[in-house]
Formats: structure tokens, C-alpha cells, sequence
């Protein structure tokens, strides 16, 4: 195995408690919902059958549920896909997204917030697994955060002095490296590039170490700047989302 998915696969398990307290708090799901989600799903997934990959605990899928998706979880960490398991009473699957055991074909669609910079040495791997367990004209959804800033500058700094994060995880690069392997067998259908100073205080509270406890008060400022700064053309967007379709053979 990866020597990079090994230590991942330490990490998640060893944070998997933190990460679910993190980003299933009421503040954080206030603000995927509002900044994150809603510009990324236009449409419903109503009776569509959707990988929910690189999953976690399911941070998302109580959202994909909403839709009308019928979900499935796929996730590297045993701990993860225990919880999973145990909140959602839905199938999960240990396995590495770049390498799963379901057929050809499978889904209607495939979710992923914020995984494929974790699996970076890997992508080429995880963007044909993607494209073969689709169905023909299947969509792929993703949000990643994004290289083309200064602030990844700061992001590099931290990841370093961290400890957290292996050397291969890094921000990407939308037109530079996402968008040349998807454009082999997909189709771009939409793109949106957002996050600021919410993203940063409230969407990444788990990197900075911000207690939830503080969430509550750090929220509601943190959201109205951000509404106000995305407006800002020259202010740095920190992260962009898309859907791409799978090309019909």
C-alpha cells in the first residue's frame, strides 16, 4: 500500500472522534449549507444512487439525503466507517477511493468534499476509478481547496509546521492538475470558486484547532464578512467546487 495512504489511514483513525465533533456541529453545517453546497447542487439527486466518497463519518450525507439520494459510504478509516454505520444504518465500505471493489458502472453519482487533495500522488488512479464506477452520463461533485492564491502560500507554511498532514497533501490547482484529468472522460458542467474568512475561522475549525464552544460566537461575523467579501473580486477565493458529467460512450 501507499506509504501516503498509510499514514493517512493512522491519522483518520487516530482523529476520527475530533474530526466528527468538528465538522458535525451546528455552525459548520450552517455555513456548508449556505457557502458550500447550495452554489455546488442546483438540482436534486431524488432515487439517485450516490457515492458519498472519502466520507469520514458522513459529514455529508445527511445533506445527500435531504436531496433524495440513495447513499452509500466509502472511507479509508475503519473507525469512520463504524460511525458511519452506526449514525446512518447505511452501507459503508473500507476502501481506498482509488481503488474500490464495486462493479462497472455502479452510480448515478459520486460526491467528494474536500479528499482528493489527500490523495494527490494517487489522482490520475482516483479520477479513472471515478469514471468507471459511474454510469454514462453519471456526475461527479466535488469542492477541493484551492493552489491559485497567496493565502496557499500561508496554507504550505502551516501544513509544514502542523505535523498533521503528510508531504504529499497540498491545495489544488483546478486548471493545472484537476482539470486536464477529468477532461479525458467527462465534461465540465458547472464550476464555482468561493471561502474566505468563514471558511478559514468555522469550515476549517478542526486544522486551526478552534474549539466549538467559540463557534457560536464567532459565527455570525464571520458569515456576514464573508458575504461581503466574495463580492470583492480581488479578494482570494479559498477553495472551488464542480460537477462534471461522465461522456456517454
Amino acid at each position: 500500500m501507499n506509504k501516503s495512504l498509510i499514514d493517512q489511514i493512522k491519522r483518520y483513525d487516530a482523529e476520527a472522534g475530533d474530526h466528527s465533533k468538528h465538522y458535525n456541529d451546528k455552525y459548520t453545517q450552517m455555513y456548508r449549507n449556505e457557502f458550500m453546497r447550495s452554489p455546488l447542487f442546483k438540482d436534486r439527486l431524488a432515487g439517485m444512487y450516490t457515492l458519498d466518497a472519502m466520507c469520514a463519518s458522513g459529514i455529508e450525507t445527511g445533506f445527500l439525503i435531504e436531496l433524495g439520494a440513495e447513499v452509500v459510504g466509502v472511507d479509508i478509516s475503519k473507525k469512520n466507517v463504524e460511525e458511519y454505520n452506526k449514525r446512518w444504518g447505511k452501507p459503508c465500505y473500507l476502501n481506498s477511493i482509488h481503488k474500490t471493489t464495486f462493479s462497472d458502472n455502479s452510480f448515478d453519482a459520486v460526491y467528494i468534499c474536500g479528499g482528493l487533495h489527500h490523495v494527490l500522488p494517487l489522482l490520475k488512479e482516483t479520477i479513472s476509478e471515478i469514471y468507471r464506477i459511474l454510469k454514462p452520463g453519471g456526475h461527479f461533485y466535488f469542492l477541493e481547496p484551492n493552489k491559485d492564491t497567496w493565502v496557499n502560500l500561508l496554507r504550505k507554511i502551516w501544513y509544514k509546521i502542523d505535523g498533521k498532514f503528510t508531504e504529499d497533501e497540498e491545495a489544488i490547482s483546478y486548471k493545472n492538475t484537476l482539470k486536464p484529468f477529468l477532461s479525458l472522460g467527462f465534461t465540465e458542467k458547472s464550476l464555482n470558486f468561493g471561502g474566505n474568512i468563514a471558511y478559514i475561522i468555522i469550515g476549517q475549525s478542526l486544522v486551526l484547532r478552534i474549539p466549538n464552544r467559540y463557534k457560536k460566537y464567532l459565527a455570525p461575523t464571520s458569515f456576514f464578512l464573508e458575504r461581503i467579501f466574495s463580492k470583492l473580486p480581488f479578494m482570494p477565493k479559498l477553495f472551488f467546487s464542480a460537477v462534471w458529467k461522465k461522456n456517454k460512450l
